[in-house]
């Protein structure tokens, strides 16, 4: 083969290699916009080149220590260096490269949609949150909240994004807890070339918390024996709203009381949710009895200082704990009723941290 031959041979298996990258996304999902990697700014690899001057910025507000300073100014010229070569040369060759292929697509947004566990379309929802559309370590996010079309979906403003995150809710919905995060660079263009993320929010609603009233101590004690479980709609609420990888498990998610005030219990330790948190921490046997507690035996003033949370009304609840001792924290259930009948939910109850009066996870006794 002729030099020239092979040269052109070379340079155009180099450009279907390219041009394929631009298709499968291999630099970034194309979206059609001219000059968008560049547009990106720097890439993940401007950590390397920037790594020295953040250094010596953190060591400065953090008072480190004057060591800290020389690493900073050194930084500097291999950050700007760095800053430069990616976005000069690197960047706008990836953009000429794929230029042929982003003149041949449309351009287009990147959509949210919501569906809901039946696949079907959920309008009127409230998607927040954050996109970032410049894939740079330490660069802001832009905040956005919109409601979702007849289709379900929501259109995120600019041709492209690297990340983002978002909380949907929608009344009569099992709204979520946690956020939930998405990379644009996992979605690839459907049937139809829009790029479009798509999540869950269940049609199953536990409902709200509504205290059980009318009934004395001793009909409690005797309703009370027996094995309660999480109902169905707190199953989906936990699975999607909460991204809990064991509401489906059958043998978790439930306890059974005996009369003599053991307990046999399959329950997490307190239903803590954190922000973004996996709740994965399971001890089957972390509560071993039980005790009744009544509103009047619980000084309330006291639990607030300590930082328990109360449900409004309340005047019955199963409090589980290790024995005498309670060497760890104790959980309790309240005792509620709603138009399915007797529940027990678990606190503590919070708008911020956990779960709430507004949406609150159900045991109801199982039939044996």
């Amino acid at each position: 083969m002729k030099k020239p031959t092979k040269a052109i041979f070379v340079l155009s298996l180099a450009l279907m290699v390219a041009l394929t990258g631009c298709k499968t996304g291999m630099f970034a999902p194309r979206t059609g916009q001219l000059f968008q990697t560049t547009r990106m700014c720097p890439g993940p690899g401007s950590f390397v080149y920037t790594t020295p001057l953040m250094m010596g910025v953190w060591g400065v507000q953090k008072r480190g220590g004057e060591w800290t300073i020389p690493i900073g100014i050194v930084g500097i010229p291999i950050a700007a260096a760095g800053f430069v070569v990616d976005e000069c040369v690197v960047s706008p060759l990836v953009d000429l490269v794929c230029l042929p292929y982003d003149l041949c697509q449309p351009k287009r947004n990147f959509y949210i949609r919501v569906v809901d566990e039946f696949d079907q379309p959920v309008p009127g929802a409230k998607v927040s949150g954050g996109i970032k559309k410049a894939d740079y370590y330490w660069m802001d996010g832009e905040k956005f909240s919109k409601t979702t079309d007849a289709a379900g979906e929501i259109s995120l403003d600019g041709t492209f994004l690297v990340e983002g995150h978002c909380w949907v809710s929608c009344p009569d919905y099992a709204s979520w807890w946690n956020n939930k995060k998405f990379k644009t660079a996992e979605v690839k263009p459907g049937p139809d070339e829009r790029i479009v993320i798509q999540f869950v929010l269940p049609k199953a609603n536990p409902g709200g918390w509504k205290a059980k009233k009318d009934i004395s101590r001793e009909e409690v004690l005797k309703l009370l024996p027996g094995k309660w479980s999480a109902d169905h709609e707190s199953r989906v609420w936990l699975q999607h709203g909460f991204n809990c990888r064991y509401a489906n498990d059958l043998d978790r998610h439930c306890f059974t009381l005996e009369a003599s005030g053991k307990v046999d219990s399959h329950v997490p330790h307190e239903y803590v949710f954190y922000f973004g948190a996996r709740h994965d921490d399971w001890d089957p046997r972390i509560y071993s009895v039980w005790t009744l507690e009544g509103k009047d035996d619980v000084d309330e003033a006291k639990a607030r200082m300590n930082h328990e949370r109360l449900p409004s009304g309340w005047l019955w609840r199963v409090h589980l704990s290790n024995g005498p001792k309670n060497t760890i924290c104790s959980d309790s259930y309240y005792l509620g009723e709603d138009e399915k009948g007797l529940y027990l939910s678990p606190g503590p109850f919070s708008e911020w941290k956990s779960l709430s009066e507004k949406l609150s996870l159900k045991y109801r006794k199982v039939k044996q």
